[in-house]
């Protein structure tokens, strides 16, 4: 009687030990879902995040692109136009030398033709002159 009483109570703990057991597999099974679960979700976050990461860089790439084509563009155009600059002021230069030229040459004209005319003055006051010594 001892003995079946002794197996009653090691069947009983062995039942309380089983009942505790499977509880805690069946706590470990549902945790093991729900890490699986959030496992799964970070899984699904992580591929949009890469998604979105390498359309970001798609769309980056090709605003470089436009970026660098436009600079190149301009720099090209920027460089142009700096060598017009620098033609025009040279044809500028050479156009302000002409009329300086002209200028010179029009004042010498202007000072022959005026010193021609005074000549003409002087000669014909010297003849006046003349005349009017004869005449005394």
């Amino acid at each position: 009687q001892v003995s079946q009483n002794e197996l009653d109570w090691f069947h009983q703990d062995s039942e309380t030990q089983m009942k505790k057991w499977q509880q805690e597999k069946k706590e470990n099974r549902e945790n093991f879902k729900a890490l699986r679960a959030t496992a799964k979700k970070h899984s699904d976050t992580i591929e949009r995040y890469l998604k979105t990461i390498d359309d970001k860089e798609k769309q980056y790439n090709v605003c470089l692109n436009t970026f660098l084509e436009t600079s190149n563009k301009f720099a090209n155009e920027k460089g142009k136009l700096e060598e017009l600059i620098k033609k025009s002021q040279g044809d500028s230069q050479k156009c302000e030398e002409r009329a300086v030229k002209a200028e010179v040459s029009v004042l010498q004209t202007w000072k022959e033709t005026e010193s021609w005319k005074l000549q003409g003055t002087i000669a014909k006051a010297e003849g006046n002159l003349r005349m009017l010594k004869a005449l005394m």
